[in-house]
């Protein structure tokens, strides 16, 4: 088959690989350039594979892919497995179909990296990387930019009152998630393996990282995870509550990819919410914790629980024995309920947000809230060379519904779109009459 002219395999594998970061980089979590992120990125991708992987868009099918890079299907094929086992690429089948997605960054192929143990890759020189990577700060800021996040806190049950209110749901309960998966895989966690690679880990335990549904077989068929009934998984929650890990998962409602179980001294997401004072770098849950201060002896366990700083100690100002309590920043807190299970005075409790959260109802309005909210809805429209279903435009204009009017108007600033603005004007006419 002929190359096409937008291929050009005999690129010099320098040009291949800046071309590759600057494709990574229009993801809605970035990969800012970085001498570090080029070593990385040649650690990791051939240049074969890098010539390949900046042609491939959100999804594209196999036939679509050989169309546009030139290379044979069969040998595109291999490729695609290839990369697929090293977590650089995801693939699904569907009505006979294979189809690929470039992973990005984070949470993409950081993850999928470390995600097991590996002899076929330098992981202790990945890892010093990765680490020199993520304390150049620019990545973090990246991806934790303006307000949608990829991860969202979940409060434990235990910690909730006894008569919940009705507004709690199920995909705010951590048990309900892994219960109702039709397919569960559990990995090493990535951010606690990186960190014992680099001389940093905590002992906390490894064997953590759950992943549901289509996430959790593409990762099992790819060898990066391992297939666990949803019992394993439960079995799994409970132990790393135990072990006061903290629970973060997908930022959606419906069809939830993955669930962390998080200590604050490993966590990428935590520690560059402490590190970079980013601190919606998880999106909170619905509640928050609060302190009786009438029974708060201020030992200071939650103050080393806390996973993101959220709690410090004050002198008091009475008599008696007490000289601090605890004192909870309610910006900061997640309302993930870890503080609640340390404390043995009982003066813990959690109550609901005064405002809810926003949680994208799929994984596509997260990631157009997001390309939205950080301009780059350009490159995600631009990206899909499939075509556009019907059924995502109407997520699409769903999306606009839910965006306040200024986010959407800088967001779609760039395309110069006549039926972008048409859109975002009738949202406004919407909004100010009232309607909906």
């Amino acid at each position: 088959m002929a190359h096409l002219a937008g291929f050009q395999p005999n690129v010099d594998p320098e040009v291949a690989y800046r071309l590759l970061q600057q494709r990574l980089d229009r993801n809605v979590t970035g990969a800012p350039e970085s001498p570090t992120f080029q070593k990385i990125l040649r650690l990791l991708f051939t240049p074969d594979e890098a010539r390949v992987a900046r042609h491939i868009p959100q999804f594209i099918s196999i036939d679509a892919l050989s169309e546009r890079t030139g290379v044979d299907r069969d040998e595109l094929d291999v490729m695609i497995t290839a990369m697929a086992g090293k977590g650089l690429v995801l693939d699904l089948e569907q009505n006979g179909r294979r189809y690929a997605s470039l992973a990005p960054v984070v949470i993409g192929f950081y993850e999928f990296t470390f995600m097991r143990t590996r002899d076929d890759a330098p992981m202790e020189i990945l890892a010093e990387l990765f680490e020199d990577y993520f304390d150049e700060g620019a990545l973090p800021h990246a991806v934790f930019q303006m307000n949608t996040q990829i991860g969202r806190s979940l409060v434990r049950e235990e910690s909730l009152p006894a008569e919940l209110p009705t507004e709690v749901v199920d995909w705010e309960r951590a048990t309900s998630i892994v219960r109702s998966a039709h397919s569960v895989a559990v990995s090493l966690c990535p951010c606690r393996h990186h960190a014992q690679l680099v001389g940093r880990g905590c002992g906390n335990p490894l064997r953590t990282c759950l992943s549901f549904d289509g996430a959790a077989e593409a990762l099992v068929r790819a060898g990066i995870a391992e297939a666990i009934t949803n019992d394993d998984g439960l079995e799994i929650l409970t132990e790393c509550k135990a072990a006061g890990l903290a629970q973060t998962a997908d930022n959606v409602q419906h069809g939830v990819t993955y669930m962390c179980n998080c200590c604050g001294c490993c966590c990428g997401m935590m520690r560059s919410i402490k590190r970079f004072a980013i601190p919606n770098g998880i999106v909170s849950s619905n509640w928050l914790a609060v302190v009786d201060h009438a029974v708060c002896r201020g030992c200071g366990k939650c103050v080393k629980a806390c996973p993101v700083e959220a709690i410090h100690l004050e002198p008091t100002e009475g008599k008696g024995l007490r000289r601090n309590w605890a004192i909870i920043d309610a910006e900061k807190c997640l309302g993930c309920g870890v503080c609640y299970q340390v404390c043995r005075w009982s003066a813990r409790s959690m109550v609901p947000r005064p405002h809810r959260s926003f949680t994208p109802e799929t994984t596509f309005d997260r990631i157009v809230s997001m390309a939205i909210e950080r301009r780059k809805l350009g490159d995600l429209l631009l990206d899909q060379t499939d075509g556009w279903t019907a059924h995502a435009l109407a997520r699409l204009l769903h999306v606009f519904e839910q965006t306040p009017v200024a986010t959407a108007l800088v967001g779609i600033e760039p395309l110069r779109s006549t039926f972008l603005r048409t859109m975002v004007a009738g949202t406004r006419r919407k909004a100010a009459s009232g309607i909906g």
